[in-house]
């Protein structure tokens, strides 16, 4: 397989993107984690979980690199209460099916703007991929409402707390 021109500064900029996303999310995820005055460890894991999925959410679709080193940040999120655990483990799920899809899509965009003849036997696999992708895609769709009304459970709970 030929590496298309300019793929190797998009990757290693995309790769720049996801280290700078991850070490921001870090650093906010620990200063939401310090202890505060009067803060119970569920309103910090709240607080914690909460601006992990905004922050994911409000991410830029490209680079991709970006938004998976968010999600996986967002899945190593604890969780350690019923609203906790249901917002985290939805909205992972949701992102994850819409990531897979975006993925798989973009293998068979790359296929179609490929010289002519230049596919190999892997292409029949990335045009199944199609197929997969449109049922991650609707998949996805039908899960972040779900995702929505976890997070208005978690943030009504945290408002209790």
């Amino acid at each position: 397989m030929t590496a298309r021109p300019g793929a190797t500064r998009s990757a290693g900029a995309a790769g720049t993107a996801a280290r700078r996303a991850v070490a921001a999310f870090a650093a906010v995820a620990a200063l939401a984690a310090a202890p505060a005055c009067g803060r119970s460890a569920e309103e910090q894991e709240a607080d914690a979980l909460l601006h992990a999925i905004d922050t994911l959410r409000n991410a830029p679709s490209e680079p991709r690199a970006g938004r998976e080193a968010l999600l996986a940040e967002l899945e190593r999120q604890p969780a350690s209460t019923p609203p906790a655990a249901s917002a985290r483990d939805t909205c992972a799920r949701a992102y994850r099916l819409l990531l897979e899809a975006t993925a798989a899509e973009a293998r068979v965009r790359a296929l179609l703007e490929a010289p002519a003849g230049s596919a190999g036997p892997a292409a029949l696999s990335d045009l199944t991929d199609l197929a997969a992708a449109d049922a991650k895609v609707k998949e996805s769709a039908e899960v972040m409402p779900r995702c929505a009304e976890a997070l208005a459970g978690l943030r009504r709970a945290r408002r209790g707390m």
